[in-house]
């Protein structure tokens, strides 16, 4: 007698294709296919808390995967024993009926467990595929498509077990359970492809897509970063309203999509610089742009973005005047993979870590300088 855990895949399977009892058969290969559906959905769940933060659903997510991964795998090394006893039992059949029954009910027990496990996995597969990270959709399906198979594998061994049972009341119970929970199964998994595959793909507001058609623009991008004067009027004259009305809190309708939620940014981020240089009015918008960026990068669409358009999401970060801010920054711009924006991210956070604000903003935003801060700004490269 042999634990499976204790096999190599390579093992199993040829266990598994031989007929050799006690061993591996429909049972246990069903409880492994659950399992393996079991570790999809912990893996998905902690790559999608990673990107996140903190998130209770997928933090229970991870405990129940682990639970059930462990307890199919003991179910694959019950049923195996149970279907030895079965073979054992079957010897005998004529002279010991109710020891033929009393194993053939062991032995089809761990296949309605399967399914119950099963149940649970794709339910809760369907609570999380909504706000996970778009990387992981293909392990979730991956896992829904595993948890129905190993659903269908157990109705059907629970099937054949009841054709040689005789206890009619048994029979009803399990087969009706059985039928309710396999149904309950394709059901889910049905519901889970749709709304993967086939849900509506919202479209990114008009307004918002001029604004990003403006901003992405190869003849606008060299004045991303420079005082340009036609750049700025260009602004004003295109999307002086639009500006005011996201200060105003009035675009929330832009944050339907991925797409729109940069434009909004990049509206309270960039254009308040653009449109108010040497007014205060530029820094206004600082701490709504980073409440919408702090959102923006736990959006499962995150990743769909290129990576310049995910430098300006993560432009208000560099932006804030809040120490704390920046130690989180240096990790997305890390993670970003662009080593010119993550340098000037580090030299951003070593002004606040030096003196807990950008000194050059000092006279826009009426603050008087410290002597420090005075021989800080003489230098070059002092100001952004």
């Amino acid at each position: 007698m042999y634990k499976i855990s204790d096999l190599t895949v390579a093992d199993y399977l040829t266990k598994m294709s031989v007929c050799d009892f006690p061993g591996p058969a429909a049972g246990s290969a069903a409880a492994t296919a659950a399992a393996m559906a079991a570790a999809l959905l912990e893996m998905s769940c902690d790559g999608s808390l990673r990107k996140s933060g903190e998130n209770p659903l997928l933090t229970e997510s991870i405990v129940l995967g682990a639970e059930i991964r462990q307890a199919c795998l003991a179910l694959a090394d019950t049923d195996m024993i149970a279907y030895g006893r079965v073979i054992a039992a079957a010897k005998n059949k004529v002279n010991d009926r109710e020891a033929y029954e009393v194993a053939m009910k062991d032995a089809t027990e761990p296949f309605l467990q399967i399914l119950r496990h099963c149940h649970s996995l794709l339910g809760q597969i369907e609570k999380v595929i909504n706000g996970s990270f778009s990387r992981v959709l293909g392990d979730l399906v991956g896992g829904a498509y595993l948890s129905e198979a190993a659903a269908a594998a157990s109705k059907s061994g629970i099937d054949v077990n009841l054709m040689l049972i005789r206890d009619d009341d048994y029979k009803n119970r399990y087969q009706t359970e059985a039928l309710a929970l396999y149904q309950a199964c394709t059901d889910r998994k049905t519901e889970i492809l749709a709304h993967v595959f086939n849900a509506p793909q919202k479209l990114t507001h008009p307004a918002a897509k001029a604004v990003l058609d403006f901003w992405f623009d190869l003849q606008n991008q060299p004045f991303w970063f420079q005082k340009n004067d036609a750049f700025d009027l260009s602004i004003r004259e295109h999307f002086y309203d639009l500006w005011r009305d996201g200060c105003n809190g009035l675009l929330s309708d832009w944050r339907e999509t991925i797409e729109g939620r940069l434009a909004e940014i990049i509206l309270l981020d960039q254009f308040s610089r653009n449109l108010n240089r040497e007014d205060h009015q530029a820094f206004a918008q600082d701490g709504m742009a980073l409440m919408l960026a702090q959102e923006a990068i736990r959006h499962p669409d995150f990743n769909r973005l290129s990576q310049e358009q995910q430098r300006f999401v993560l432009m208000p970060f560099m932006h804030s005047e809040v120490a704390g801010i920046h130690q989180t920054a240096v990790v997305l711009f890390e993670e970003l993979g662009d080593p010119t924006t993550l340098e000037y991210e580090i030299m951003h956070k070593q002004i606040i870590d030096q003196f807990g604000r950008y000194p050059h903003r000092n006279v826009m935003l009426k603050r008087v300088s410290t002597p420090a801060e005075i021989e800080f700004l003489k230098q070059p490269g002092s100001s952004f």
